[in-house]
């Protein structure tokens, strides 16, 4: 039942273990922003890493080229046989002559003579199909299939650029989950080590309230309450400092002239980051209370 008397008890002999333990208290605080800021390092890096991942998926894309001198009439066939591949979402017709065009008034307006001397009579470009992929990670054996057709001279595709950014999201997104199970077993710790100097200090008298009659619950929690307390603190902390560097670096990013990436925005992160390190303080804070005050209940 729901005491709020006990309540305050419990609040304020946390605080007096928290001030009572300065130095610990502090240096657990210290080690927590710490670890929380890596964890928060890692999750910002593999939440962008996983947005750039599905970005390459929403434009996975090969370009079929076509052998010069066919038909329309086969052009239109071997679009058809490209709706026949199943990994195949969508596809649209570049002629040689929108190509030409394209790269005329557009890409080499100015530089022509990069290009050299051609016309519309000799253009070197070839109709081709621009073509999206469903699967990312089926890219090589839909361009094999894709090859199988008939008057299709060559097909470029990706797969160097899709198979590194498949690499990186997987390994940051192992490196982060091992990253944060250490965190998290280090924190732990220390938040262990700093409530159980204070339950050292104070054993007599827990001992004292364990022989009349105090239930376990009752010594427990303001000590779990201190641990929380400094997880907490360590969140705010951390949230802040990871906020004004993201903040910052974006803002650099984006002035850079640079922004082939798109990044993460901040209202989008910021959510998920002050809910996780939240989370993984109270966590922190509880576990390792737990786990000091188990020696000292035992009498």
């Amino acid at each position: 039942m729901f005491n709020l008397s006990k309540v305050r008890y419990s609040v304020s002999q946390a605080k007096k273990n928290l001030i009572r333990n300065g130095l610990m208290s502090i240096a657990s605080l210290f080690t927590i922003t710490c670890c929380l800021l890596i964890l928060g390092l890692f999750t910002v890096i593999s939440i962008n890493v996983n947005s750039y991942t599905e970005q390459m998926k929403d434009q996975c894309e090969v370009q079929l080229y076509m052998t010069n001198g066919i038909t329309d009439e086969r052009i239109t066939q071997i679009g058809e046989e490209i709706v026949a591949v199943s990994n195949v979402k969508a596809f649209e017709l570049y002629t040689r002559e929108e190509l030409y065009n394209y790269a005329m008034n557009d890409v080499f307006k100015g530089r022509e003579e990069l290009i050299g001397e051609y016309t519309e009579e000799d253009n070197p470009f070839s109709d081709s199909y621009k073509i999206t992929l469903a699967d990312i990670s089926l890219t090589e054996q839909t361009v094999s299939e894709l090859s199988k057709i008939a008057d299709v001279d060559h097909i470029e595709n990706k797969q160097d650029m899709t198979n590194i950014v498949l690499t990186v999201s997987n390994v940051v997104k192992k490196v982060s989950i091992v990253i944060m199970i250490i965190l998290l077993l280090v924190s732990m710790v220390i938040i262990s080590n700093t409530v159980r100097l204070t339950v050292f200090n104070r054993r007599k008298e827990i001992n004292i309230m364990k022989y009349i009659g105090a239930t376990d619950a009752f010594i427990r929690i303001p000590f779990v309450i201190e641990g929380v307390m400094i997880g907490i603190i360590g969140a705010l902390l951390s949230f802040g400092m990871i906020s004004w560097g993201y903040i910052a670096l974006s803002k650099m990013y984006l002035n850079s002239g640079f922004d082939v990436v798109e990044l993460v925005s901040y209202t989008q992160l910021a959510p998920f980051i002050g809910i996780l390190f939240v989370l993984f303080g109270c966590l922190i804070g509880v576990i390792g209370s737990a786990i000091s005050m188990n020696k000292y209940l035992k009498v």
